[in-house]
């Protein structure tokens, strides 16, 4: 009797807390749809934050870079190299034919502190306009934020509505970068319309809605299921474990029993949790791999100035297009490949870190021993990065190409070269590729302890690399776009 009694009592209590009734079952399951809903909707918006965060570092990146060739142009007149009218004419010509981004979409332009308009690639008609009394209040407000004095710091993100090419249709609300160059009083622009970022986003998000759609017509199915079978109980502690995650508490998980009813969907929630919890921790460990190699390479002291970087991204997916149309390259090299090379192709000197000053300043030819310490930047940059790839816990395309470009670019197609004497197809492709970027930048540039060589004695001089140094399929191709070569030195010339 008294076990009965304490039977009964249990069964009471549960069915006070499940409530057998149809509103208890509609609470739930409402809850329960509430909750996956404010899941997808949180996993969606935290992602579509990193991809816009990294969209703004770009521009910021590309802007900064833009000012380091107004910066080059100032030195030289302040050497007396060049007037300041020249210094100015000249800097002006580059950035508005400055382009970048994978298809070339990127562009600037200039305006002073006065509101004049200095240049706009699309726009020769507004050069030396006073845009303050634009027509459109909003793109007037733009132009007078920045030159009414509230910028403050290296630079400030605006979201704007302006037409630039004077079109009928609505103005595009556009993302736009503006950063000062205090000598010139100039500001520099770039901007993205948001429409495109929105667009990223929702191609790069497409794989995770569908899988987040997936799961949520699994969860869905196996609570109807669950309900209908009025297994209450069961449900209240998945309703706990819910509330558990939804609070933020991603370690909570339900407990699966072979006997509970419930016990399928105990366990698609827990997969669920384990899901979210693992993709935040590699969204927290690409974050901090990123910050890592760029922390590295912040640090370069070498003389190298933002043309270097700017021109071997380029020549490098330059000669990477140009080697897709062959066989044997097609296959490797698409739209990824290229995206991974014109980042990774920054990291390839990240190893000269490490090299004393005295030896990679030094203005005369290296001895043995110094040389054999220049070399081991290779090995530097390469460990750097494969430190990064091995804290992130997950696979990165643009890691493993940012190492092998480290490691490898100084191989030759004969084996003679460093470190590892890699010859032939044991080079990896993207080596084999910045090899003929790194040579052809460093023979048309000057350094300290050469001149630079004109475009037509870089590419004689390399043909007689060919085979030997230089893969000659991948020289051939450069051979095909080296006039490209010639107008990407000109263009963003040091």
């Amino acid at each position: 009797m008294a076990v009965k009694r304490a039977r009964k009592m249990a069964l009471s209590s549960a069915d006070v807390q499940s409530g057998f009734t149809p509103r208890v079952i509609a609470v739930t399951l409402i809850i329960l749809f509430v909750f996956l809903g404010w899941m997808f909707y949180w996993l969606l918006y935290a992602e579509q934050q990193a991809l816009l965060a990294a969209r703004r570092a770009s521009l910021e990146e590309e802007v900064q870079l833009a000012i380091s060739v107004c910066r080059s142009y100032n030195a030289r007149v302040e050497s007396g190299e060049y007037s300041r009218d020249d210094a100015m004419a000249s800097a002006r010509s580059m950035l508005l034919d400055l382009r970048y981004g994978q298809l070339s979409e990127g562009y600037f332009f200039v305006i002073d502190r006065r509101g004049t308009m200095v240049g706009h690639p699309f726009r020769p008609d507004l050069s030396g306009k006073d845009l303050r009394s634009l027509t459109d209040g909003t793109g007037a407000a733009f132009v007078n934020l920045l030159i009414g004095g509230n910028m403050q710091g290296p630079g400030r993100y605006e979201t704007y509505q302006y037409n630039w090419l004077g079109a009928t249709t609505k103005a595009p609300e556009q993302l736009a970068y503006a950063a000062g160059f205090e000598p010139w009083g100039w500001f520099i622009v770039t901007e993205v319309q948001i429409a495109d970022i929105n667009a990223q986003i929702i191609g790069d998000l497409s794989r995770q809605v569908g899988l987040l759609l997936m799961l949520t017509v699994v969860l869905a199915g196996v609570l109807s299921a669950t309900l209908r079978r009025l297994v209450l109980q069961g449900v209240d502690r998945l309703i706990k474990v819910a509330r558990e995650l939804a609070a933020g508490n991603m370690s909570a998980r339900a407990v699966v029993s072979p006997t509970d009813e419930v016990s399928s969907l105990a366990k698609a929630i827990n997969q669920m949790a384990e899901g979210i919890e693992a993709r935040d921790e590699r969204l927290r460990l690409t974050q901090r791999a990123a910050v890592y190699a760029l922390a590295k390479l912040a640090e370069a002291r070498d003389r190298e100035t933002g043309g270097h970087l700017l021109r071997v991204r380029e020549y490098a997916t330059t000669l990477a297009h140009e080697l897709s149309k062959h066989p044997g390259w097609q296959e490797i090299i698409d739209n990824g490949f290229l995206a991974d090379l014109y980042d990774a192709s920054l990291l390839h000197d990240v190893g000269k870190v490490a090299v004393p000053d005295s030896i990679l300043l030094k203005p005369d030819v290296l001895d043995e021993g110094e040389m054999a310490i220049m070399m081991s930047h290779t090995l530097v940059g390469a460990n750097t990065i494969r430190a990064a790839r091995e804290r992130m816990k997950a696979e990165s395309s643009f890691l493993v190409m940012a190492e092998q470009i480290a490691r490898s670019h100084h191989e030759r197609w004969n084996g003679e070269g460093y470190v590892e004497g890699l010859a032939g197809t044991a080079i990896p492709r993207p080596a084999r590729i910045f090899s003929v970027v790194d040579v052809y930048d460093a023979l048309t540039t000057q350094r300290p302890y050469k001149r630079a060589y004109t475009h037509r004695q870089a590419v004689g001089l390399m043909r007689e690399d060919r085979g030997k140094r230089f893969d000659p399929e991948v020289f051939d191709a450069f051979l095909a776009v080296a006039d490209r070569f010639d107008e990407i030195r000109a263009e963003f010339a040091d």
